[in-house]
């Protein structure tokens, strides 16, 4: 079987509509072959219509109905990047802060982080996926959520500051200072956002070393649990 055959058998496994990471596909199963070789099966495949290019190096196979060819959705790209069961990645922006309450605003473009692509970012259709190399469970997921929320707040339009804080009596729990060192090298956070969670954590009395990523003579414009109750009370 020539290297071409063997790349579309491939291809051609994959379910209806699942994500084709050509980029990831190559990296993975097929770099003993050249990237040209690789890349050509593709396009001939695309040409043939069995595959459909939904951006740059990424494709599906269509399915068929009485009504058309219907290609991958936000439901199928998320999925794939995010993984069954949130294992790959997790939504951030305003369908995350919509998700929570903290704001009415509903955005058409979805923001993720994702461990499912090789690409520093990748857009397919309206998904915004970011790569970050980290393992995603249920502590992680939350105390990333939390750092988007600090990080953002002071942007998130009709915000709702009865649910934020909600929301932040909820993550505290989940608060781990390796999930944090590791979240601070792969995803990158503002101080001011590091500042902000150990204000977080001191006023709910949890333990912590963040003074140590901060600079103990600046002063930092962070978000401070007593202001914010007050403006709820």
């Amino acid at each position: 079987m020539s290297y071409a055959m063997m790349v579309k058998e491939n291809i051609r496994k994959h379910p209806e509509l699942k994500i084709i990471d050509a980029h990831k596909l190559y990296k993975e199963k097929f770099n003993s072959i050249s990237e040209r070789a690789f890349y050509q099966t593709f396009s001939r495949m695309v040409k043939a219509g069995e595959i459909m290019r939904l951006t740059k190096g990424v494709y599906c196979i269509p399915k068929k109905s009485r009504y058309g060819v219907i290609i991958s959705s936000e439901k199928n790209i998320l999925e794939y990047y995010l993984g069954s069961k949130n294992t790959n990645g997790v939504v951030v922006g305003y369908r995350m802060y919509n998700k929570y309450k903290l704001t009415t605003q509903v955005s058409k473009n979805v923001e993720i982080y994702s461990n499912a692509t090789l690409q520093e970012k990748k857009n397919i259709k309206n998904v915004s996926i970011n790569k970050v190399n980290i393992r995603f469970d249920e502590s992680t997921i939350r105390l990333i959520e939390l750092l988007e929320v600090l990080q953002n707040y002071k942007k998130i339009e009709d915000l709702n500051k009865s649910n934020l804080i909600k929301f932040i009596e909820n993550r505290v729990k989940y608060y781990e200072k390796r999930i944090l060192d590791r979240l601070i090298k792969t995803v990158g956070y503002k101080k001011s956002t590091l500042a902000s969670l150990k204000n977080i954590l001191d006023y709910y009395g949890r333990e912590n070393i963040i003074n140590e990523y901060l600079n103990g003579t600046s002063n930092y414009n962070a978000l401070r649990m007593e202001e914010l109750n007050e403006l709820t009370s």
